[in-house]
């Protein structure tokens, strides 16, 4: 099973990298929760709790409760003893280890108060564990025959032992193990007379729950069915074992006939449940008519609230398909918020259903008032959720985890509520902030919701803030209803640079140059105060990209110069690598191409120097009267094309240089970085080459402007088709770099 469950894993996330041609998170690592089912201690169900792992099943099954046979052990040593020393004895110790010296404190006291028959009881038990794992290590089976026959033997012995036992107690524990013994030597007619005559009656103790988990697999028609319901709902340690080996062949409608009672009803739908990821509503429905108090009906509402979280949040917050739709393709913003609101309208049926049950006679009435106020929220009935919310304030303890978790629902319903363009981060929740500072995932979702609001530097400092704590949020961004996922995101830096326009990103640098009002603002603020300087040059290359050159130099200009010596010069780099250094001069060199140009300016490269001498050239030259049009238009067109993918100043427009898209049509160009297709194309290059060609005097020079357009366009250094059409006699000159140099002295 472990090696069926680690190929499976592997499988998917195979899949997932080849689906998304790269990294690509998925299932766990995106599903939203706010509803933790830990909360609530459900232990005995947490197999099933809803997760997107493996088809949303956990299965590694670990409960904080003590097995039902050692705390049966520990009440029959009227509590003298620990239970630890119970579970030492049960876990790791032999048969050889049952004597009156022994070190376990268990066994000390079966023999200093003389309960023989619990020791001879206990012998017996180990001596079967070394009968049932006779052969495991031989995976031909060579010795079986001689297996079988010492089961056999041993078997009469325990069912002799089991029907001259007077203790009733001792009895059934007999009982138990030559029950297991029986289904290990695949003698069902044993088991089965075993458990008639031993737990036939009303007495529903874990060893009748055991056994019927053995006695289950006897029957030879589908009422078997009815005990795996049983046992899932009723019997904690056998619950996950019910599931793993009978769910393949469990059809509600096949089970349905062999039930006898409501609770088997009850217990039937319920098994149906943990089998559905999809909505459950009608079987809950069904479960709360037969048994309306039942604890796993409980658990049920818990796992459909969890449902609701991924198919309603996930999408909303995050951009990605809900975890478990492990195949869904790339879907737009648009379709993903619609699904979501498909699902808020589920959520107001499930919110239906639970005002129709009275809440104080289910199993757990905090539970079921905490899911109220979850749907509450996802079906967008704000005021009601606020209202439960002030009922629920009255009647929980403020020390109870769960009162924490109704808060932080209740600063994401006061945020949600308030009008576009006038959201706030409201006084009345900042403790709640506060409190939950560690909490990632409701932190970006209250970010989000700011966001939404048009209350863009709330949002983006609460989602910065992620990066002080060991955040587990990851998320896609769009810029526009209809464009594509386009890119994976778990830092607000990326997003930012990725997603918003420069005057967003302006209303966030504006609000940092602003006092903060108190300790509160100071601390969800403090990520983007000490990132401040990188936010100005996140703005000013932002102004570049959209191609308003002043406002990108007033932005670099009001930095500290600092900064620029810190972080763009090749010797002090900063937040950056070696990969980001401005090493060259964009105006006067090429990359991969010997220097033709005399700088007639030397400066030191950075982002503020070539702007503005970026803005300096092209006022020179778009002035009619100056004389050397042709050469400023010459080295400007340098500049852009050096500001594209293709040059080696590409850290003009970008952070990093590349993006996901943009390697085929321009549909997906137009869907990316605002400029992405002038980044790709170099239509600015190509613009000024023009020009630089249009001002020329000679004929050598406007072929070096001929040859510098191919060059921008096609990335073509041994030919220009261009060159070869207006001025043949110079195309083989002009096919190498060599000429490069006297082609452009020839300028005059």
């Amino acid at each position: 099973m472990q090696k069926f469950l680690i190929c499976l894993v592997l499988l998917l996330s195979s899949f997932s990298k080849v689906n998304a041609c790269g990294y690509s998170p998925y299932g766990e690592d995106v599903r939203y929760c706010l509803f933790h089912p830990q909360l609530f201690h459900y232990n005995n169900y947490s197999a099933f709790n809803y997760n997107a792992n493996l088809f949303g099943f956990d299965y590694d099954y670990s409960s904080e409760i003590a097995e039902a046979n050692i705390l049966d052990w520990y009440n029959y040593t009227q509590k003298k003893v620990s239970i630890y020393a119970i579970q030492e004895f049960n876990y790791k110790l032999k048969g050889t280890d049952i004597h009156a010296n022994s070190d376990n404190e268990f066994i000390r006291y079966l023999y200093a108060d003389k309960k023989t028959a619990a020791i001879a009881y206990l012998k017996m038990a180990k001596e079967c564990e070394v009968v049932n794992s006779l052969n495991v290590e031989d995976p031909w089976e060579r010795n079986q025959l001689d297996v079988n026959a010492n089961r056999k033997t041993f078997l009469n012995k325990l069912i002799r032992i089991t029907n001259e036992q007077k203790n009733e107690y001792f009895k059934r524990k007999y009982a138990f193990l030559a029950i297991r013994l029986a289904y290990y030597a695949a003698d069902f007619e044993t088991i089965e007379n075993l458990f008639v005559s031993n737990y036939n009656n009303n007495k529903k103790d874990y060893l009748y729950y055991w056994s019927l988990f053995f006695y289950s697999f006897a029957k030879d028609d589908k009422s078997y069915l009815v005990d795996a319901a049983t046992l899932l709902v009723n019997c904690p340690e056998k619950s996950y074992a019910s599931y793993y080996f009978h769910h393949e062949n469990f059809k509600i409608q096949d089970a349905l006939p062999f039930a006898k009672t409501k609770a088997d009803l009850a217990n039937l739908y319920a098994y149906a449940s943990v089998q559905r990821l999809d909505r459950n509503l009608d079987y809950l429905k069904k479960i709360n008519e037969n048994q309306p108090h039942s604890k796993i009906l409980s658990f049920l509402l818990l796992r459909e609230i969890n449902k609701l979280e991924d198919w309603i949040y996930t999408p909303y917050y995050t951009n990605y398909n809900p975890s478990t739709d492990f195949w869904g393709s790339n879907t737009t913003t648009q379709t993903l918020r619609l699904r979501s609101e498909k699902d808020r309208l589920y959520a107001k049926e499930v919110l239906q259903f639970l005002k129709s049950v009275d809440l104080n006679k289910t199993e757990n009435p905090i539970l079921w008032k905490a899911a109220k106020i979850q749907l509450e929220f996802m079906s967008r009935d704000f005021n009601s959720c606020l209202q439960s919310i002030a009922q629920f304030e009255k009647t929980v303890a403020r020390e109870e985890l769960v009162f924490e978790q109704t808060q932080i629902i209740k600063a994401l319903v006061i945020t949600a509520k308030q009008e576009f363009g006038k959201a706030i981060v409201r006084p009345e929740i900042q403790s709640i902030i506060l409190k939950n500072k560690s909490n990632s995932r409701f932190l970006f979702a209250l970010g989000r919701e700011l966001e939404f609001k048009g209350n863009i530097p709330d949002g983006m400092a609460l989602m910065a803030s992620l990066g002080s704590i060991s955040s587990d949020v990851e998320w896609q961004g769009n810029r526009s209803l209809t464009s594509g996922n386009l890119d994976e995101f778990y830092t607000y830096f990326d997003y930012l640079d990725f997603v918003y326009s420069a005057n967003d990103l302006q209303k966030i640098t504006n609000r940092l140059k602003k006092p903060m009002k108190n300790d509160f603002e100071l601390e969800i603020y403090q990520t983007l105060i000490k990132d401040e300087s990188r936010l100005l040059d996140l703005l000013g290359t932002k102004y570049i990209r959209e191609d308003k050159l002043n406002q990108a130099l007033t932005v670099f200009k009001s930095m500290d110069k600092k900064y620029w010596e810190d972080n763009y010069n090749p010797w002090e780099l900063g937040n950056y690598g070696e990969y980001y250094a401005f090493d060259q001069n964009p105006f006067y060199t090429f990359k991969k191409t010997k220097e033709f140009i005399k700088p007639r300016e030397q400066f030191n490269v950075n982002k503020l120097t070539i702007t503005e001498h970026l803005v300096k050239y092209l006022k020179i030259a778009n002035n009619p009267k100056t004389k050397n049009r042709d050469y400023y238009y010459f080295i400007i067109a340098n500049c852009y094309h050096n500001m594209s993918q293709y040059g080696h100043s590409w850290m003009l427009r970008r952070f990093q240089s590349y993006t996901y898209w943009g390697y085929g049509t321009n549909e997906y160009m137009n869907e990316s970085y605002i400029d992405e297709y002038e980044y790709r194309v170099n239509k600015k290059a190509l613009q000024y080459y023009e020009l630089a060609y249009q001002n020329a005097k000679t004929n050598k020079f406007k072929a070096l402007c001929l040859r510098m357009m191919d060059y921008a366009e096609h990335q073509t250094y041994s030919s220009s088709k261009r060159v070869q059409d207006a001025y043949p006699q110079y195309a083989n000159e002009l096919s190498g770099c060599e000429n490069l140099e006297a082609f452009f002295k020839a300028r005059r």
